[in-house]
């Protein structure tokens, strides 16, 4: 009787409500800071890398749970994609839908959620993906359809990445927008399915948007130039349309690229690998600290996003013509750097982050300094300092970078383009480190294509 009438004292008391409510702001803040589950990830890599899909997509459904409401888009972006990469692409498809439909929910976000990240942090209100992960959603749902051969749905899927962009610009200022405001990747695959019902003004018109974008902004911001095989269906279209004007200016840009004439390019089959390469870069925390001349402490945490290190720098592919043994090799380009995309994104932000978080910190600060003023006027100077500990630290713990982010997202999309000859091929793709070295190669399976058929194919290395 003797301890419970203890507690019950100390409750009853200004420094012992003071105490527990320091005990149920940490605890509370932790539960609201801490960020989904991410143990499962590793092994899940593992199995992508094994090629062995049935197991890593068992083990994202076992870890569901793991996934807070909020975060219920973020689980239906890494599922979708994990069904993309294993060539599944009508489940991904029932995956990438739900997320982009909670995307889109949550793009105009309630004012109860606002104010509750305003106090305490990000994390405490639903997940809506950085600008250029909302885009990407788009772009792999494009190529789900470009895969499935239902070309007019892929390209709804590429108009809708494109409007996407335009709308979340449009609410930035001038000089807050997005390095990320179009997609050069998109383009060039609203060309190829564009190309392959014959429209091919409508292709040229993508082609060369895809080309500008690379020249006028990816390879200024990203150090990515227009693949070799983009500028050859550039001229190949235009010289298709007799656009000779077109041509001898494109030509003056890449003097050194030769172009297939359209009947040849008409009669061909056009083979597309889609290499996704290496991890995406990885979410962090960084934070700086401000001592006030009171003795309170000024936590201020931002997130930033650093890119990994791996070993493949590309993919050679070599297809065989079963028929006549003849051989087509071919090597795959860089088209889409999602991990410098990630960075400049963020850092495109990063002063709306930063001004967010100072005022969330300078809100933390008052608050503190209000109850401490009035535990000292109602209980002492003891009970005004404890007020005070108890909110350093409380703003402290609550002072939680969003490091939330789509994990499972390759660093590179890289490509490989080939025009070969109907018939029946089987092949292989190897993919090769930064000395020049293969260092593992995977097989493809036999298949048969007819003239003038567009066909894809997916790889993912993660090494």
């Amino acid at each position: 009787m003797v301890g419970v009438s203890r507690v019950v004292s100390v409750g009853r008391s200004p420094h012992g409500r003071i105490a527990c409510l320091s005990v149920i702001l940490l605890t509370w803040s932790w539960v609201l800071g801490c960020a989904p589950k991410v143990d499962h990830y590793d092994q899940v890599n593992q199995y992508i890398y094994d090629q062995n899909y049935d197991a890593a997509l068992l083990l994202m459904d076992e870890s569901k749970a793991g996934y807070r409401e909020r975060d219920a888009a973020l689980f239906y972006m890494e599922e979708g994609l994990l069904y993309h990469f294993a060539g599944r692409f009508e489940e991904s498809n029932q995956y990438l839908f739900q997320a982009e439909t909670i995307l889109a929910e949550l793009y105009t976000r309630s004012i109860s959620n606002q104010t509750a990240s305003f106090l305490l942090n990000d994390n405490t209100i639903p997940y809506r993906g950085e600008d250029f992960e909302d885009a990407l959603v788009n772009l792999f749902l494009a190529i789900n359809f470009a895969g499935l051969g239902l070309t007019e749905d892929a390209l709804v899927e590429a108009r809708k990445l494109d409007n996407e962009l335009n709308i979340v610009n449009s609410h930035y200022a001038d000089d807050q927008k997005n390095i990320y405001k179009e997609d050069a990747f998109i383009r060039f695959l609203m060309g190829i399915l564009y190309e392959s019902g014959d429209e091919i003004n409508d292709a040229f018109i993508s082609y060369r948007k895809a080309e500008e974008i690379y020249r006028n902004d990816y390879l200024p911001n990203y150090g990515v130039r227009a693949p070799r095989f983009l500028v050859e269906n550039l001229l190949s279209s235009a010289r298709a349309l007799g656009f000779y004007q077109e041509i001898a200016e494109i030509q003056q840009l890449y003097p050194e690229i030769t172009y297939p004439q359209p009947d040849e390019k008409r009669n061909s089959v056009e083979i597309i690998v889609i290499h996704y390469n290496g991890l995406g870069p990885e979410k962090v925390e960084r934070s700086w600290i401000v001592p006030m001349p009171d003795g309170y402490i000024v936590k201020v945490a931002y997130p930033v996003f650093e890119r990994k290190n791996y070993l493949i720098s590309h993919a050679v592919v070599q297809l065989e013509q079963m028929d006549t043994g003849k051989t087509f090799r071919f090597s795959t380009e860089l088209m889409e750097d999602i991990g410098a995309i990630a960075v400049l994104n963020l850092d495109n932000r990063m002063a709306r982050i930063k001004t967010k978080a100072i005022a969330r910190a300078t809100t933390k600060y008052r608050a503190t300094k209000t109850a401490s003023k009035v535990a000292d006027d109602q209980a002492g100077g003891l009970a005004g300092l404890m007020v005070q500990i108890a909110g350093n630290i409380a703003a402290a713990v609550t002072e939680r970078a969003d490091v939330r982010y789509w994990r499972m997202l390759p660093d590179e999309v890289r490509v490989g383009r080939a025009l070969v000859p109907a018939g029946r091929y089987k092949g292989e793709i190897g993919f090769v480190g930064a000395g020049g070295n293969v260092l593992f190669t995977r097989q493809i399976e036999p298949f048969t294509v007819v003239s003038g058929e567009k066909k894809f194919f997916i790889q993912r290395s993660m090494r």
